[in-house]
């Protein structure tokens, strides 16, 4: 019984460390590109959002989503969001985006089976993901954005602080002194 239990007990412990590793996937790109979570990661965290066009919470994430993307792209990290409109709504996509200035790269998950491997159960839902595939934050639901970006502070390397105060400056050669 002592053994059953202990079996029982480290493979509840290998099973829950597992859950925090995001599984690699590769799905089309609005564009037509392939997306592949491990050549992402290799540039930087991840920040996955799960949402649909028809999706009232998704459609309010979205300015957050973008204005994330645009402070922390610079600094490594992707803003993805991996759409679950299905074959059908996919002709929606392109002019959402467009009505609404969203320029972080978008991803097709036609079948759901991304949503279903990374244990989504509600739209919007947001997962960041360290550049070792580890989970660091999953939201479900509307999000202020807080949780995340105190997450990003902590996994981006922060600018040295005379990088901040003094930009470079230029260096004048005995040809310009003139």
């Amino acid at each position: 019984m002592k053994k059953i239990l202990a079996l029982w007990l480290c493979l509840l412990v290998a099973s829950s460390a597992r859950a925090t590793e995001a599984p690699d996937f590769n799905l089309p790109g609005l564009s037509g590109e392939r997306v592949q979570l491990s050549a992402l990661l290799k540039k930087g965290p991840v920040l996955l959002d799960f949402w649909a066009t028809w999706c009232k919470p998704c459609i309010k994430a979205m300015p957050k989503l973008e204005e994330i993307h645009a402070k922390y792209a610079d600094k490594g990290l992707t803003v993805l969001g991996v759409n679950e409109d299905g074959p059908r709504g996919q002709n929606r996509i392109r002019p959402f985006l467009r009505g609404r200035n969203i320029t972080f790269p978008i991803a097709i998950d036609a079948d759901g089976s991304v949503m279903q491997r990374m244990q989504v159960r509600a739209l919007p839902t947001t997962i960041l993901i360290a550049p070792d595939r580890e989970i660091v934050l999953r939201e479900a639901g509307l999000s202020d954005g807080k949780a995340i970006i105190d997450a990003l502070e902590v996994l981006l390397p922060a600018k040295k602080a005379s990088e901040e105060k003094d930009p470079p400056q230029k260096k004048e050669t005995p040809d310009e002194s003139k």
